[in-house]
């Protein structure tokens, strides 16, 4: 199919499925368990025309997928910035919980093997450019909840979150001494306690 004559519309729709179709099997298989194979099958399109019109690497197009996760969370930061039904504190809880219970909600979050893998596979400068994307994600995030950044740094926040999504989603492979009959109990105490201590905040 890469030989295939593409129209700009068309080429920007393969764009659009690399990136849908991308999350939704790395949210479902983790990183380890998903080839790039899979994903341009899924979309029906050769390597030729992935290398030749989209990305240099799975690591890529994996940084590029969590771009546009980010995009997906951060709307629904902002519909739940819109509800006047819960207060401050639920929502930033909500956000968190999206994020801690990501395979329930099509969300990928990378463990610690996964990020070792992927920050491995970038160029220093592909990387500065996703920790860039970070920074920004996070400061829509502090001015959607009117949280002030001398209170809370965009990067502080980055920390915060992803201390509590990262251990959820790495105990069980990465850090044997955690008890993993308890990582739930766990998560939802660390996302309550965050939670009340963003919105003190404010």
């Amino acid at each position: 199919m890469s030989k295939k004559a593409y129209t700009e519309q068309e080429r920007e729709q393969v764009g659009r499925d690399l990136l849908s179709v991308g999350l939704e099997m790395l949210s479902q298989r983790g990183l380890k368990n998903t080839r790039l194979q899979d994903i341009l099958q899924a979309v029906g399109i050769l390597k030729p025309f992935f290398y030749g019109n989209y990305y240099t690497s799975l690591a890529e197009l994996v940084i590029h997928i969590i771009d546009y996760e980010m995009a997906l969370l951060l709307q629904a930061a902002k519909d739940d910035a819109a509800r006047q039904d819960i207060s401050l504190e639920e929502k930033i809880n909500r956000l968190i919980q999206m994020a801690v219970h990501s395979r329930q909600h099509h969300f990928f979050v990378m463990t610690q093997e996964e990020e070792l893998w992927v920050h491995k596979h970038l160029s220093p400068e592909d990387f500065d450019i996703y920790q860039q994307g970070q920074v920004q994600f996070y400061e829509q995030l502090l001015s959607l909840w009117h949280i002030p950044e001398e209170k809370c740094t965009p990067k502080e926040l980055g920390n915060l979150l992803l201390t509590v999504v990262l251990i959820y989603n790495s105990a069980v492979r990465s850090l044997p001494f955690f008890f993993p009959e308890e990582l739930e109990r766990t998560a939802q105490a660390q996302a309550a306690a965050l939670s009340r201590y963003l919105s003190s905040l404010v």
